[in-house]
C-alpha cells in the first residue's frame, strides 16, 4: 500500500491504543475527533532512522517491539520517551527509506516528560506540520457555480458517493505532509448535525484564512485500519479558484 492519508492524522486527532497484531475495535472519525481518555505510551528508542519530513524510530513498549514515525525531532538512542495517541498502519512503503514496514505507529510526536503527553485533548499542542485557526467565528462563504455546501453535503452523503463535487469554505486547519498529502479542512459556514468542518486530502497548498474553491471526490466510511474510519472525507482534491 503506497503513502496515503494519514494523520492523520490525523490528522487525524483522534487515537486509539495500538496492537502490532491484533485489530482494534471499530470507530467512526469525524472530521474534527476528540479522545474522551488519553492513553500515555512509555518507550525505549533502540534505533532510528531519519527520512527528511519524518523520524522513523524502533521502539520497546513493555514487552512489544514496533516501529514509529512522527515529524522530525532529535532523538537519542536508548532513551525513555512518551506520547499519546497514534495511528497504526499496515504494509507500508517508506519511498524516502525504501522498505516496506509491516506495521508502522504514525504520532504526532514524542515527549521526555510523562505529564506533557497526558494534558486532555482539547489543550495538547499541535504537532509542528499542522496549523489550525478558529472556527466559531461568523463565515458567510457564496456558494460556487455547480457547488454544495457543507451542510447540504453532510445531509445527503449517499447522493454524492464516488461523485466529484465543488465545495468552497474557509481554511481552518493545514496539516502538511502527512503521507505524501496535505489535509485540509474548511468551513462555509453551514452544518449539519453539528458537522461543519470538511476534510479534503490534496497535494496542493492553502494557507490559513484563505477561501478557497476544491474540486474532490466523495468518499465514504473510509477505513484507513486500526479502527479508523472516516464517515466523509473528500479526497484527490485540486483547487480551482
Amino acid at each position: 500500500m503506497k503513502n496515503k492519508i494519514n494523520f492523520v492524522i490525523v490528522v487525524f486527532s483522534a487515537f486509539v491504543l495500538f496492537s502490532c497484531k491484533d485489530k482494534a475495535v471499530y470507530s467512526k472519525m469525524n472530521n474534527a475527533p476528540v479522545a474522551n481518555e488519553v492513553v500515555v505510551h512509555k518507550i525505549v528508542v533502540t534505533d532510528f532512522m531519519d527520512a527528511g519530513t519524518y523520524v522513523y524510530l524502533k521502539v520497546n513498549e513493555a514487552d512489544k517491539e514496533y516501529w514509529m514515525a512522527i515529524p522530525n525531532t532529535k532523538i537519542e538512542k536508548g532513551s525513555t520517551y512518551y506520547y499519546s495517541g497514534g495511528m497504526v498502519m499496515k504494509d507500508f512503503e517508506s519511498k524516502q527509506l525504501g522498505r516496506v514496514f509491516d506495521f508502522i505507529t504514525f504520532a504526532e510526536g514524542i515527549s521526555t516528560s510523562e505529564v506533557v503527553v497526558s494534558k486532555p485533548a482539547n489543550t495538547k499542542t499541535q504537532a509542528p506540520a499542522s496549523q489550525e485557526a478558529s472556527k466559531t467565528e461568523a463565515i458567510d462563504i457564496d456558494l460556487p457555480e455547480n457547488g454544495i455546501s457543507i451542510a447540504n453535503l453532510y445531509a445527503k452523503p449517499a447522493d454524492f458517493k464516488d461523485e466529484k463535487i465543488i465545495v468552497r469554505g474557509k481554511v481552518v486547519k493545514v496539516n502538511k505532509n502527512i503521507l505524501d498529502k496535505n489535509w485540509i479542512h474548511i468551513v462555509d459556514g453551514t452544518s449539519f448535525e453539528n458537522n461543519s468542518d470538511l476534510t479534503i486530502t490534496t497535494t496542493q497548498i492553502a494557507k490559513l484564512g484563505d477561501t478557497v474553491t476544491f474540486k474532490a471526490t466523495v468518499v465514504l466510511d473510509k477505513d484507513f485500519g486500526a479502527g479508523y474510519v472516516y464517515n466523509l472525507l473528500l479526497e484527490n482534491g485540486e483547487i480551482i479558484e
